[in-house]
């Protein structure tokens, strides 16, 4: 889409039209004020369509209009919030994995964050001083190395043939040092894999006095689950069901991530697949929640007992008194091919 169609403002618009455009939707699609998932990146085509069109109107020789009367203050107060406000760090981007219950019913989690830091020891020089000087190990006190083309100056001691410092042992000659942060995230209900949660000020710093560090974005990822299964928002589980169950119908217990539901079961073999609308993943940014899809899988007994021979014998002799109703297949197919007695 080009800028001006990202904007709603026609070719040849002026400045202030083009600063109200931007401040009314920088308002409705900031990431701060959206929940949706698509958000963050619309935001961001808006504000370079915002920049391309401004910077053309500066090339061209415009000066600004200062036309900004008929905007709303709460428009302009978030709108400068959302404009980028001097120089920033690079975002960082992490996974953070989530359980199908966690992502149902939301959580706290504990995120790591690896930094690097200057060494404190050697405050970034890498090199730390020797008590007493010593040989070189490279040239081992010649101050000469041999060349292609003959004897060269020892880069390690600078020729002369002994050091007085050596590697800092807490960086390693680096002059930086790895640490570990760790930040509680509360994670909201509904999130799915590929949705993002950003920690503004928490990802890389800024080299410059006057920048500010970038965000974190966590990316959403779910791990696989031992019970359910995920369609979009729906929830997939299969349970188990006496077969006697499936013809008694009654209520069925399932589970759900954090408890159970209970679910009616009509009476009816044909029916293999429950429905529960809104049980499913919650909804997020006005999308509604998903399903829980309940797959039943008819299971018969492994073994019969003299016990239970008997009460299936008097249920099947039951069945025979009203066997066309009950079997209208079983009673058609004995009327035409078994004698009468």
């Amino acid at each position: 889409m080009d800028p001006y169609s990202l904007l709603g403002i026609t070719p040849g618009a002026e400045e202030g039209e083009l600063k109200r455009a931007f401040r009314r939707l920088a308002m409705r699609w900031h990431p701060d004020r959206n929940p949706a998932p698509d958000a963050l990146e619309h935001f961001k085509a808006l504000r370079a369509a915002y920049e391309t069109l401004l910077a053309d109107l500066t090339d061209g020789g415009a000066e600004p209009s200062g036309d900004d009367e008929d905007i709303d203050p709460g428009e302009e107060a978030a709108a400068d919030a959302a404009a980028p406000a001097g120089p920033r760090g690079a975002d960082r981007r992490q996974t953070l994995v989530l359980s199908i219950e966690e992502a149902c019913l939301g959580a706290e989690k504990i995120v790591v964050i690896a930094d690097e830091t200057v060494c404190a020891h050697c405050h970034g020089s890498g090199e730390t001083a020797l008590s007493h000087s010593r040989l070189c190990a490279t040239c081992h006190g010649s101050g000469r190395l041999r060349g292609a083309h003959g004897l060269v100056s020892c880069a390690v001691c600078n020729g002369r043939g002994y050091v007085n410092k050596d590697a800092c042992p807490d960086c390693a000659g680096s002059g930086r040092q790895r640490s570990e942060r760790r930040l509680a995230v509360r994670v909201p209900p509904g999130m799915l894999p590929g949705d993002e949660l950003r920690l503004e000020g928490e990802g890389e710093a800024h080299d410059g006095a006057d920048g500010r560090p970038g965000d974190l974005r966590l990316v959403v990822e779910l791990a696989p689950h031992p019970l359910f299964r995920r369609d979009g928002r729906d929830l997939l589980v299969t349970r188990p069901v006496s077969l006697f169950r499936l013809l008694a119908g009654g209520e069925l217990v399932v589970p759900v991530p954090g408890g159970v539901r209970r679910i009616a079961l009509p009476g009816d073999l044909r029916i293999r697949q429950l429905r529960v609308d809104g049980a499913g993943l919650p909804g997020r940014g006005g999308r509604p929640a998903g399903a829980l899809v309940v797959e039943l899988d008819a299971v018969l007994p492994d073994t019969v007992d003299a016990g239970l021979r008997t009460r299936l014998g008097r249920l099947d002799d039951a069945l025979r008194l009203t066997l066309d109703a009950h079997l209208p297949a079983l009673a058609e197919w004995e009327a035409n091919w078994l004698p009468e007695d």
